[in-house]
This record gives structure tokens, C-alpha cells and sequence, in this order.
């Protein structure tokens, strides 16, 4: 669990400095947004390696016997991906408390960090995953071992920083420490008037929550059966806080931590952490490694739709499959431009004006599915064609969602251009289609495409109409 207090004798200025170097030219609220922009991709890195982990479990070679539990893994690891999502917005919201920018990036930051690949689930990935979230500064029994193989696994894949590891509770401790800091960062730093610009769980997160408990008459919980107490492994309980003081903002980033970290005694069976779920499944894994079957679908790690890169390994090859992940970074770009949009278009929303930023929100709900339905055609997909005459695509390993980050994660200054930007993504969606449908679909396939062709259609004629009634139609139509 995160602290936001130290007895240490040591200034906290003077134990940042320690943790992670702050450059002479920058001012500690500079450092303060770096640490949080650190923070931010962090969440999103975790969140789109475990929807990719998740989307690779299951297939045929899993025994039938095994298959209600590599299931449940798959829930479980999706249920922790929603969560990570709450997690990424929290953190916009103190950026925007704090006057600055949005960062849904991934990388390009000044202090090293070990960022893991795109992978299929293994043993050696979990431990990683489970390294991420554990509590950095209390142990349990497979501490010792965690680490081991996460080093191992690292290490094998080539990465420089396995002797770096952190655990992300050490990035927010240290950004806890200095947020409350009055010294450091003071009151005027603090932008209350952006609260009604902030995302709250009014909005992203009231379809993603527990149950009601009920209470005893003694006005305590009633304790819920161990039966119900697993079925919650399996729901993303989504945290989503506005922030408006120092006092908010500190509480906000607590309580994600805890959501990661979680308490790893016995006080509190009945919440499941992002660590207590992967230790769970890292447990059960650990129970069949000697098995020789795989949980996972023989995809490529760090699949990618580039040739040129320095990943030969995990270059899609196959035309058709390649179409179909360039359709899904394209969806993915989707996503993230949408979200963007959402905190800008609230800057000038009021009260009786049409439900714009509502209808923004339910796009990046829309390509959250759209991802996860195209992820499941990928991976039962080809990577490469079939080369010789006695192979079939059927032989050859599987391609995976690349998640590739597009070009630009910045939105134009003004909202027409903004828009403008989304009727281009979404004509270049409507190329990428036609391209599919002349290729090789099955019936699934070909329905799912023309599904989704008109349903581009429609948002475009609504993002017409929106153009149309910003006064602005002669400069910005094309």
C-alpha cells in the first residue's frame, strides 16, 4: 500500500532525489507532472499488456478439463484491464488539477524503465505481472520466487533494466510524497475550477461495480459466502475519482494504489486487488507448469504490422491478417482519440446543451468491444500465409493484436479541427474494410465488417451534423 507519509529523518526533497534523479532544469512541479505522466503510462502500458495476455488464452490445445479454469484466468485478467482503465483516467484528472496536459503515451520518459512485451501468458509473464503489482515493502511466500522469475523472464527477452525492477506502488509513493508536500508543490498549484472538466465515475464507471452489501442491524456488513466471494475475481470494480484539493487528489491516488497492491492478510477476503488475483492465477499456473499444454494461443510476442522494425519475429506477414491488425490499431487509435476528446469537448459543455461529450463517451465504450471482437479474429488468424503445398494456414502460428500507438496522441486546437481529425480516422477505417472485404472472410467475418462499416457511416453523419453547426462549414468541409 502506498504512503503519503515518512518517518525517515531525510527531507522528502532529498528522498526524491534519491528515487528518481530530478534534472537541475526542472522545478518540482515540472517533476511532479513527470512523475505523474510516468504514472499514466504505467497504467496504460499494464492495461493493454493484460487485455493482450487475456485475448490470448484458450484454443484448441488447452485439455478440455483445463478449460473452465484458463477461462476464468481470462475474466480475471480482463476484470483487472477494466480497472486499470479507472486507474489511467484518475491520473488525467490530477494532471488536469495540477494545469497540465493530458499523457496517454507509453514511453520517452528521462528515467529508465523496464517495460514489458506483448506476450502471451506464461509463467515467466505473470511473475512479471504480479512484480508489478505487488506491495513493494511487505512480503509473502512466493516473494523471493516472483522476483526470480521475472529477472529470468526479462532478462531472456533481452531487456537492459531486469536488474531495475520496481514495483508501480514505488512510483506512487514518491508522487504521493511530494503532491503532499505544501513546500514543494503549494496551494496555488491546485486548479479547483477544473473539477467539473475531470472524468468521473458518474460517467465511465457506474456500469463496472460490486453489489450493494447489505447491512446487519448492528449497521455492519453481512458477510458474503465464499461462493460470492470468488464470483467478484471476475468484476471490475472501476474507481474513477475527481479531484478539487491537495486532499482529493492524495485520496484518488490511494486508493488505486490499494486496488493494485491491495492488503495481502486475511482483513479483507472479500476484495480482490490486481495482486491478489494474478498471485491467484500465478498459484494455479504454477500447479500445472509440468503439464505440456499451453493456456495460451501460439501468437507472436510484440506483434506488429511493420516490416522495417527490429521485430522479424512478430511481423504479420499473412495480407489478410495484417489487414485485420491494421483495423485494429486503427480502432485503437479510435479509442484513445475519442478519450481525449471527452476532456476537451467538457471544457465547453453547460447545462441544456445537446449530450456531445455523453456521445463521446459512448464511442470509446463502442471501441472497447470493437478491440476485444477483432483481438478474437486475430489470434485465430494466421501470422504468415501457408508457404508449402502440403501446409495450410491452420499449421502456422497465430497473429496477435499489435496495439501500435499512432503517430500523434494530440488533438488540433480547435474543435472543428478536432471533427475534421475523426471523419479521417474514420475514412481510413472504411479503406481498411473494403480492403478486408475483398480478401478471403468467413460468413462471421464478412457480417461483423459490414456491421461495422455502418455503424462508421452513422457516426459520420452525426459528426456532420456537429460540424455543420459550428458556424465553420466553408473552412473545414472536405
Amino acid at each position: 500500500m502506498a504512503r503519503a507519509v515518512t518517518n525517515n529523518t531525510e527531507s522528502i526533497a532529498v528522498q526524491l532525489e534519491k528515487s528518481l534523479e530530478k534534472t537541475r532544469d526542472m522545478s518540482w512541479h515540472d517533476y511532479l507532472i513527470a512523475m505523474l505522466h510516468l504514472g499514466s503510462a504505467l497504467e496504460h502500458s499494464l492495461m493493454v499488456q493484460y487485455l493482450f495476455a487475456a485475448y490470448s488464452l484458450g484454443g484448441p490445445q488447452v485439455p478440455v478439463k483445463h478449460r473452465p479454469m484458463v477461462q476464468e484466468w481470462q475474466e480475471t485478467i480482463l476484470a483487472v484491464a477494466r480497472e486499470e482503465m479507472g486507474h489511467l483516467l484518475t491520473v488525467q484528472n490530477v494532471l488536469t488539477l495540477l494545469g497540465a496536459g493530458l499523457s496517454l503515451d507509453r514511453g520517452n520518459f528521462p528515467w529508465p524503465i523496464e517495460w514489458f512485451d506483448f506476450e502471451p501468458l506464461s509463467l515467466g509473464s505473470l511473475a512479471c505481472y504480479v512484480y508489478a503489482e505487488m506491495p513493494y515493502d511487505e512480503d509473502f511466500p512466493e516473494r523471493a520466487q516472483i522476483e526470480r522469475l521475472a529477472r529470468a523472464h526479462l532478462t531472456r527477452n533481452g531487456k537492459k533494466m531486469a536488474a531495475q525492477l520496481h514495483p508501480v506502488g514505488e512510483v506512487y509513493t514518491d508522487i504521493m510524497k511530494l503532491l503532499g508536500d505544501p513546500e514543494l508543490i503549494p496551494d496555488a498549484a491546485f486548479n479547483e475550477q477544473s473539477y467539473l472538466r475531470q472524468a468521473s465515475w458518474d460517467d465511465w464507471g457506474r456500469g463496472y461495480k460490486p453489489d450493494p452489501r447489505p447491512l446487519d442491524p448492528d449497521g455492519n456488513l453481512v458477510k458474503i459466502s465464499v461462493k460470492a466471494q470468488r464470483a467478484e475475481q471476475f468484476r471490475a470494480n472501476v474507481l474513477i475519482d475527481r479531484s478539487a484539493t491537495r486532499t482529493e487528489a492524495l485520496a484518488a491516488l490511494e486508493r488505486l494504489s490499494v486496488q493494485g497492491e491491495g492488503p495481502i492478510g486475511p482483513e479483507k477476503p472479500d476484495e480482490w486487488s490486481h495482486f491478489k488475483r494474478l498471485i491467484k492465477i500465478f498459484r494455479e499456473f504454477e500447479s500445472i507448469k509440468h503439464e505440456k499444454w499451453s493456456p495460451a494461443r501460439a501468437v507472436p510476442v510484440n506483434p506488429t504490422t511493420e516490416r522495417s522494425v527490429g521485430n522479424r519475429q512478430g511481423y504479420i506477414s499473412s495480407e489478410q491478417s495484417r489487414n485485420w491488425a491494421n483495423l485494429f490499431n486503427l480502432r485503437y487509435r479510435m479509442l484513445l482519440t475519442y478519450l481525449l476528446h471527452t476532456f476537451q469537448e467538457s471544457c465547453t459543455a453547460t447545462v441544456g446543451e445537446p449530450g456531445v461529450r455523453s456521445l463521446l463517451m459512448h464511442k470509446v465504450f463502442g471501441e472497447m468491444y470493437n478491440l476485444k471482437s477483432i483481438a478474437g479474429i486475430l489470434v485465430q488468424r494466421p501470422q504468415h500465409d501457408a508457404d508449402g503445398p502440403g501446409e495450410t494456414s491452420a499449421d502456422a502460428a497465430c497473429a496477435g493484436p499489435p496495439f501500435e500507438l499512432p503517430y500523434n496522441l494530440r488533438l488540433p486546437f480547435a474543435e472543428a479541427d478536432c471533427w475534421c481529425l475523426h471523419l479521417d480516422i474514420l475514412g481510413t477505417a472504411r479503406g481498411i474494410c473494403g480492403d478486408l472485404q475483398r480478401g478471403d472472410l468467413n460468413p462471421p467475418e464478412r457480417a461483423y465488417v459490414a456491421t461495422l462499416m455502418n455503424l462508421d457511416a452513422q457516426t459520420v453523419n452525426w459528426i456532420e451534423t456537429i460540424l455543420a453547426g459550428l458556424n465553420s462549414t466553408e473552412t473545414y468541409t472536405r
